[in-house]
C-alpha cells in the first residue's frame, strides 16, 4: 500500500472513459471505462451473444458481444468486454474494456454514446493517476508508465518495466528504512543522553556513511538509466569536405545528407538516429568549420560550433589523404576540451600523413569500412551506461532523480555536522530533510500540482 493511499488520498468518484488505443485505423481498437459506474455505463450499450446474459458475466473474462446505440437499439460493432471489478484492477476502481475493430469513427461514436450515458471524458494519464491514488501505483512506478509507452529502444523498455515492477522504490524504500533508524537512535539519546542508549555521534556518522553510499550507488544507477531512456547525441565536426555526409549516411544506413565533392554542400544541421548498444543515439552533421563564404555560411558555421559544444561526443573527422590544412588545427583547438574520438576519413585513399592520435581509420567506400567505428561507439555507450544491466538497472524521471539528490545533500550536511560535533538537534534537522525528500520521491508528500504536471505528460487512455 503506498503512502498516497495511507494519508487517505482517494480519485475522484466519477466515470471516466477514453479510448486506450493510439489514434488511427488499426485491427482493434480498445475503449477504458473506470469508476464506480463503470458497468452501469456499459451495459445498456451491450447485447448478449448466444443466450448469454451479460449481467452475469464472470469477472476477468472476455465475452462476446454486440454493441448498440441504446437509444435506436442499431448495432455499432462486434466486441468482446472484460468486467474488471475493484480494488484488483488497474486503477483500483471498477473497470469495463471493450475491444471493439479499430475504426476511429466507431470508436469516438460509441465514446461518445457512453458520455451521453453517465461517464466523462478522461484527461491525460487519469487512469493511471487513479491507479496512484487509490494505491495501486506509487508515484515513481507511475512514472514508469510513460517511461515505458515512451521507450525508443528495447533497452529502455526493460528498464521501465522493472521500475512498474517496483525496482527503484524498493530501493527507496530500504534507504528509508535505514535513515529512518538512524533518526529514532539519534533522537532517543537526545532524550535519554544520560543512559547510554540511542546511537554515539560515532556509529551515526558511521551509519550515515554507508547509507551516502548506497544512495550514490542509486543515483549513478538512475544517471545512467536516464541516458538509456534519453539517449546521446553525437556530433561530426571538421572541415568541409572531410567526408562528414559521407560518414553519417553510412552510419545511418541511408542516404539522409546530401553527399557532394563541392565543399560546404552541408550549410544547416542534418540529423538522424540510430540504435547503439540498446541506447537511441542522435548523429548530426553540420556546416564544416574555416572561412565563411557568405552570411549564411557563417551562421551554418555558428550552428555547428554549438551543435559541438552540446553534444555528448563530437566525431573529430580529418581527411588523411590531404595534407592537414590550419582549419584541422583548429578544429582539434575547439574540442579539445570535451569527449572525442579523433577519425581518420577516406581510409580506401592514400594517406598523405599518418598520425598515432588518431582513433580510428575508416571508409564509406572499400575498405577498411566503417566496422571499427561502429565498434568504437557501441565501446563508448556502453562505457556510459556500464554496470546498467538490466537485471539491475533502473530508470528514473528527471523528478526522482532531483529528489534524490536533495537528499544526497541533506544527508551529507548531517554527516559533517556529526564530524564537527554539533548539536544532534541540527543534525536531526538535516536527517529529517532527507527523510521527507524520500517520502517526495514515491509520492508520499505529493500535492495536487505535482501530480498535475507529471500525468499531464501521460496520452489520453493512460
Amino acid at each position: 500500500m503506498s503512502a498516497a493511499s495511507s494519508s487517505a488520498r482517494r480519485a475522484d468518484t466519477d466515470t471516466i472513459v477514453a479510448i486506450a488505443t493510439p489514434p488511427g485505423a488499426g485491427a482493434i481498437g480498445v475503449i477504458r471505462v473506470s469508476g464506480p459506474s463503470a458497468r452501469e455505463c456499459v451495459l445498456p450499450l451491450l447485447r448478449a451473444v448466444g443466450g448469454r446474459e451479460i449481467e452475469a458475466a464472470r469477472p476477468r473474462a472476455l465475452h462476446r458481444v454486440r454493441v448498440v446505440d441504446p437509444q435506436t437499439g442499431a448495432q455499432l460493432d462486434d466486441a468482446l468486454v472484460a468486467f474488471m471489478p475493484g480494488p484488483d484492477s488497474y486503477t483500483g476502481e471498477d473497470v469495463v474494456e471493450l475491444s471493439c475493430h479499430g475504426s476511429p469513427v466507431m470508436l469516438a461514436e460509441i465514446v461518445s454514446k457512453l458520455v451521453a450515458g453517465r461517464a466523462r471524458l478522461a484527461a491525460p494519464g487519469e487512469f493511471t493517476r487513479r491507479a496512484y491514488l487509490n494505491g495501486r501505483l506509487d508515484l515513481v512506478q507511475a512514472e514508469a508508465v510513460a517511461l515505458l509507452i515512451g521507450a525508443r529502444t528495447e533497452r529502455a523498455a526493460r528498464l521501465a518495466v522493472r521500475q512498474m515492477d517496483g525496482a527503484l522504490s524498493r530501493e527507496v524504500r530500504a534507504l528509508r528504512e535505514l535513515l529512518l533508524d538512524l533518526v529514532a537512535g539519534l533522537e532517543v539519546s537526545l532524550d535519554f543522553p544520560e543512559d547510554g542508549v540511542g546511537w554515539s555521534g560515532e556509529a551515526s556518522r558511521v551509519r550515515g556513511e554507508e547509507i551516502a553510499g548506497r544512495l550514490a550507488g542509486l543515483l549513478a544507477s538512475a544517471r545512467r538509466g536516464r541516458i538509456v531512456d534519453g539517449g546521446l547525441t553525437v556530433m561530426l565536426a571538421g572541415a568541409p569536405n572531410v567526408g562528414k555526409s559521407s560518414l553519417l549516411n553510412a552510419l545511418l544506413g541511408r542516404e539522409r545528407a546530401i553527399v557532394s565533392p563541392s565543399p560546404g554542400t552541408t550549410r544547416d544541421l542534418v540529423d538522424g538516429e540510430v540504435i547503439i548498444a540498446g541506447v537511441a543515439v542522435r548523429l548530426i552533421d553540420g556546416a564544416g568549420q574555416g572561412i565563411p563564404r557568405d552570411v549564411i555560411d557563417a551562421e551554418g558555421m555558428a550552428r555547428s560550433r554549438r551543435a559541438t559544444e552540446e553534444s555528448d561526443l563530437v566525431l573529430v573527422v580529418l581527411d588523411r589523404s590531404r595534407a592537414r590544412a590550419a582549419v584541422d588545427e583548429d578544429v582539434l583547438r575547439l574540442t579539445a576540451g570535451r569527449p572525442r574520438l579523433a577519425i581518420g576519413s577516406k581510409g580506401d585513399l592514400p594517406a598523405v600523413w599518418v598520425d598515432g592520435d588518431i582513433d580510428c581509420v575508416c571508409s564509406t567506400r572499400g575498405e577498411p569500412g566503417i566496422g571499427a567505428l561502429r565498434r568504437l561507439l557501441a565501446g563508448w555507450v556502453e562505457e556510459r551506461v556500464a554496470g546498467d544491466a538490466e537485471e539491475g538497472g533502473i530508470v528514473a524521471s528527471l523528478r526522482v532523480t532531483e529528489r534524490l539528490e536533495e537528499v544526497k545533500s541533506s544527508l551529507e550536511k548531517a554527516i559533517s555536522g556529526l564530524e564537527r560535533g554539533m548539536p544532534l538537534e541540527a543534525v536531526l534537522i538535516d536527517l529529517r530533510a532527507a527523510l521527507q525528500a524520500l517520502d517526495e520521491t514515491t509520492g508520499g508528500q505529493a500535492d495536487d500540482a505535482i501530480l498535475d504536471r507529471i500525468f499531464a505528460t501521460f496520452c489520453v487512455g493512460k
